[in-house]
């Protein structure tokens, strides 16, 4: 079972002939997305997550912001610093800390930078009262290369029924637009589009890559066998 299975229904059958079925959830989401916002570049990309997480935890909600990389939870955890928005990080230089920041990272005020593997799969608990405000908000500073992996962590808020709101903040130097031709227009008008054909792209080329490995596998696997047939 995954919640994140829709984008590889697909592969799942051609690979291992295996149906996907979707299940509804036994509560109605009450997930909100407020969309994404194309910034021109990297440095006015932090500085509008440090804005917008400014306003929230003005408000008392807690916000959990998510990264790509370890380099990028950093680059976002400096800015914070500056602005002096007191915060956790959770990577993978912290993973014994994991558990405690997770418990605490959905109380009133709370800031947390996670990358996408750290605490991936728990239960944010929200504190009650902080419910009726909006419940935990999700910040997505970059996009993946599966919008699979993007769909977990904004899956991080609004569990069980509880409201929760999610928002995309994106820059044109992100590296996911690296996979594009040079040919393409840059510019933050063309944002959404130029981020789906890349993040398209990158899916396929994944997708590409492990029906190829499979298949090398399955001739190794006939080398190998001493019968002369698949072992």
């Amino acid at each position: 079972m995954t919640g994140t299975a829709r984008e590889v229904t697909g592969e799942l059958w051609s690979v291992y002939r295996l149906g996907v079925v979707r299940i509804p959830p036994n509560v109605p989401s009450r997930r909100r997305d407020f969309g994404a916002t194309i910034c021109a570049n990297q440095d006015e990309k932090w500085r509008c997550i440090v804005e917008r997480v400014r306003a929230l935890h003005s408000s008392g909600r807690p916000v959990l912001i998510g990264t790509r990389s370890v380099l990028a939870s950093k680059q976002l955890s400096r800015s914070l610093m500056e602005a002096g928005l007191e915060h956790e990080v959770l990577n993978a230089e912290n993973v014994a800390r994991e558990a405690g920041i997770i418990a605490e990272a959905g109380r009133r005020g709370r800031i947390t930078v996670a990358t996408n593997m750290a605490g991936r799969g728990v239960d944010i608990a929200v504190d009650p009262d902080l419910l009726d405000d909006g419940g935990l908000h999700v910040i997505l500073s970059e996009l993946h290369d599966a919008g699979r992996i993007d769909r977990q962590m904004q899956g991080r808020t609004a569990r069980r029924g509880e409201p929760g709101t999610t928002e995309t903040v994106l820059s044109m130097e992100d590296p996911l637009l690296e996979l594009l031709p040079a040919r393409l227009p840059r510019s933050p008008r063309f944002g959404r589009v130029l981020f789906h054909l890349a993040q398209r792209r990158a899916e396929r080329a994944h997708r590409r890559d492990r029906r190829n490995l499979l298949a090398q596998d399955g001739r190794l696997g006939m080398l190998l066998a001493f019968s002369g047939g698949k072992e």
